[in-house]
């Protein structure tokens, strides 16, 4: 039951991983900004859902509400 459980997880975990560099590819692609390589998108997405995940747990919000707000936030307080 153990294994069945953490497989769930990580299969969970691998499709929020992969709509966290959607949206930061979309962000990107919108603003009109190279995209990084996939390494450090890979890095920026996992960052990022992992400051939703705590986010969403202070606020009692939904995940991807704050993948998001943190998308927008991200980027606009990148420089140029």
């Amino acid at each position: 039951m153990k294994k069945l459980v953490n497989s769930v997880f990580n299969h969970l975990r691998q499709n929020e991983l992969k709509l966290a560099k959607s949206i930061l590819r979309w962000k990107l692609q919108k603003e009109d900004l190279p995209l990084p390589d996939n390494a450090e998108l890979d890095i920026a997405a996992s960052h990022l859902l992992d400051e939703a995940r705590e986010i969403a747990r202070k606020r009692g919000k939904k995940l991807l509400d704050v993948l998001k707000e943190e998308a927008k936030e991200f980027f606009s307080s990148k420089p140029p």
